[in-house]
C-alpha cells in the first residue's frame, strides 16, 4: 500500500517542470538559476486585460492532463485555476513563496518552491515504524 496523493502529487511536480521547460506559456518560467523556484502567471479573470487564450493556458492544461477537461467543453477558467492552485498547495513538491509573489502588478505572478525529497515530510505505513 502507498499513499495516493503522493503519486498523484508526483504527477504534478513532474509535469509542472515539463511546462515551464516547454516555455509554450507566456509567464511560467524558472524565477532562479539552480531551478528550484518558478512563477505562475496569476492575472484575475476581472482585470479589462484578461486573455483567456493567454492567461488561463496553464491551468486549463492541467485540466486537460487531468482529464476534467476536453475540447468542446464549458470553459471554465477560475475552476481549472481553483484546481491547479489546490493541487499546488496539497502537494508535498511544492511550498509558495509569498513574499516572492507579485499580484499587484500588470502582469501578475505567485513563486513556488519546488521542496527537495530530504525536506518533505514522509508518511510511513504503519507496519514500517515497528
Amino acid at each position: 500500500m502507498f499513499n495516493m496523493s503522493n503519486s498523484g502529487g508526483r504527477r504534478l511536480k513532474q509535469w509542472l517542470i515539463e511546462q515551464i521547460q516547454s516555455a509554450q506559456y507566456s509567464g511560467l518560467q524558472w524565477e532562479d538559476a539552480s531551478r528550484t523556484m518558478f512563477r505562475i502567471p496569476w492575472k484575475h479573470a476581472g482585470k479589462q486585460d484578461y486573455n483567456q487564450e493567454v492567461d488561463a493556458s496553464i491551468f486549463k492544461a492541467w485540466a486537460v492532463f487531468k482529464g476534467k477537461f476536453k475540447e468542446g467543453d464549458k470553459a471554465e477558467p477560475a475552476t481549472w485555476k481553483t484546481r491547479l492552485r489546490c493541487a499546488l498547495n496539497k502537494s508535498p513538491d511544492f511550498e509558495e513563496m509569498t513574499e516572492r509573489s507579485q499580484l499587484d502588478i500588470s502582469e501578475p505572478y505567485k513563486v513556488y518552491r519546488i521542496v527537495p525529497d530530504e525536506e518533505q515530510k514522509r508518511t510511513f505505513p504503519i507496519w514500517e515504524l515497528k
